[in-house]
C-alpha cells in the first residue's frame, strides 16, 4: 500500500510546486478538478446555476448555456447583458 501512495504523492507534490503558467493543460485540469467540483456542488446546493458557452449548442457567442442542478437551458444574452430564455436542452 505504501508503494502505491508514494508515486501519487510525488506526482501531486510535483504538480503543486509548479506555477500554473508552467503546467500542461492536463496538469492544470487535474489541479483545478476538486475546486471546480466543490464550486459546482455549492452553486447547485444554493439553487444557483453555472453559465458557459458551448459551441456544440450555442449558435454564436451571444448565447450561453445555464446549467442548473436538474436541467440545462439555452439563453440568448442581449446587448445590455440581459438573458432571454430560448429552450431547455
Amino acid at each position: 500500500m505504501t508503494t502505491l501512495q508514494r508515486p501519487m504523492g510525488t506526482l501531486s507534490k510535483d504538480i503543486r510546486s509548479k506555477s500554473v503558467f508552467e503546467l500542461s493543460a492536463e496538469e492544470l485540469t487535474e489541479r483545478l478538478r476538486a475546486t471546480a467540483e466543490s464550486v459546482r456542488q455549492d452553486t447547485f446546493r444554493r439553487n444557483g446555476y453555472i453559465a458557459y458557452y458551448d459551441q456544440k449548442v450555442c449558435p454564436d457567442t451571444s448565447y450561453v448555456v445555464r446549467e442548473y442542478r436538474d436541467r440545462k437551458e439555452l439563453v440568448r444574452v442581449d446587448s445590455e447583458g440581459i438573458g432571454h430564455f430560448v429552450k431547455i436542452l
